[in-house]
């Protein structure tokens, strides 16, 4: 007569390979699935960055490149020195703003993008840390 403790232990290697490959088979798609939905959301948001970033950049040269040249020929016109001094003047100060710019982007701008993943891959890690009951 056969108790339930053997009839789980008689089941055999390969009816357990096939199960072990299966489960792998189910996580892998699911995680290709919630992957592929991060890469989509991932994607979007670049997209739209990346467009209002160059219009921001086509419209914030032009009209910096004209308010420079404004101010270049006033200033040269009231204090009498070359345009051409004060335009690398100004040059050499917008070079330090751009750098100041960059380094308080870099700084305060990381935001993660895929914060469903990490959440999800950190639950997985966590259950296989668990100690399963038999």
């Amino acid at each position: 007569m056969e108790t339930k403790a053997t009839l789980g232990a008689s089941r055999g290697l390969m009816v357990e390979l096939l199960s072990l490959v299966g489960s792998l088979g189910r996580y892998a798609q699911a995680m290709g699935a919630l992957a592929g939905e991060e890469s989509r959301e991932a994607a979007a948001l670049g997209v739209r960055l990346l467009v209002m970033l160059l219009a921001a950049l086509f419209f914030a040269a032009f009209g910096y490149i004209l308010l420079i040249f404004a101010l270049a020929f006033f200033a040269a016109f009231v204090l009498g020195i070359s345009w051409l001094w004060i335009l690398g003047g100004f040059t050499s100060l917008h070079a330090l703003l751009a750098y100041i710019c960059a380094r308080h982007v870099k700084i305060h701008c990381r935001t993660p993008i895929f914060e469903e993943t990490r959440r999800e891959v950190s639950r997985d890690l966590e259950s296989l840390r668990k100690p399963s009951a038999p």
